[in-house]
């Protein structure tokens, strides 16, 4: 009997011992939130991202929630997609998008009243001091190199600068058939016929305004005038006495659109009536040549900047 008594005091005490080593465990095991275990968390997240997984992998990864994570009741939100950015190319890296934004384009564009192309490698202060007051913007060639001082002529007006590719460049001549013919640098060809006043003096004061005087001479009659001006692209300016013949037969020439003017003020109302005239009669010895010289830079502005 006291053997059996001794028995039971041990099994009593085995399964005191393994009830409370049961009851340690229990407490000891990590709680969340919802009061849920670890082992109950995790059976019921894998059940959760096996169903998750048949459906598909996007589902997958966007409905699993690691056991850390708290629990919520509210509605998880759908995986950001990013089909809806416009991309410009197929590379992973993004070069293609850094490529097609690395320079303007001007595809379907055209020149506005406010913009000026100014084609040419080397800009000086000469080629923009006396830009006309409505330009906003002047384009050059991405390969274009600018003096300071131009720098601080553009910023004092306050003008932007684009740099455009040759293609783009190309293009925005082709978009802009009114002017795609039209040479940006200031060229004058000046002639003298029948007047008593010579050119040369006015030509320093051109330069230093940025136009390129080319004087032609060796003419003794307006047809020959007429022919030599008709194969010029730049604007063609005539001294001479004689206004109105020069009108009269100049004007015969179908490539020639001449007219004249007595001031600078009444030249701007004439360019709007006669937007294409390529060719300038003035008479110095009824303006005088500092005004005939303030006329013929105007119509140098209106020619290549209008």
């Amino acid at each position: 009997m006291e053997a059996g008594s001794q028995n039971v005091q041990l099994i009593e005490n085995l399964v005191r011992s393994v009830v409370t080593e049961v009851l340690r465990v229990r407490t000891a095991a990590p709680k969340f939130t919802n009061g849920r275990p670890f082992e109950k968390r995790i059976a019921r997240e894998n059940s959760g991202s096996a169903a998750a997984s048949r459906r598909s992998p996007e589902s997958h990864s966007a409905g699993r929630r690691m056991p850390w994570e708290s629990p919520s009741s509210e509605t998880p939100k759908p995986p950001v997609s990013f089909q809806s950015r416009a991309v410009s190319g197929t590379s992973a890296n993004g070069a293609a998008e850094k490529a097609s934004n690395a320079a303007p384009t001007s595809a379907g564009r055209r020149l506005k009243a406010a913009d000026l192309l100014l084609d040419k490698e080397i800009v000086t202060l000469r080629d923009v001091a006396h830009l006309p007051q409505n330009v906003q913007k002047l384009i050059v060639p991405q390969t274009a190199l600018l003096t300071p001082s131009v720098r601080d002529e553009l910023a004092e007006k306050g003008i932007r600068l684009a740099r455009y590719s040759a293609g783009s460049i190309a293009a925005l001549r082709t978009e802009s058939p009114a002017i795609s013919n039209r040479p940006t640098s200031g060229t004058l060809e000046v002639y003298a016929l029948f007047t008593p006043y010579h050119p040369d003096p006015l030509f320093p004061a051109w330069i230093r305004s940025g136009l390129h005087p080319n004087l032609r001479s060796g003419f003794v009659c307006f047809d020959g005038l007429r022919s030599s001006m008709a194969k010029n692209e730049t604007l063609n300016v005539l001294f001479t006495s004689r206004v109105d013949e020069a009108l009269c037969r100049l004007n015969r020439d179908e490539k020639i659109r001449a007219i004249s003017s007595v001031s600078p003020q009444r030249l701007e109302g004439q360019w709007k009536d006669f937007p294409t005239a390529n060719t300038l009669i003035v008479d110095p010895s009824e303006l005088g040549i500092y005004l005939t010289g303030q006329i013929v830079q105007r119509a140098a502005e209106l020619f290549y900047h209008s």
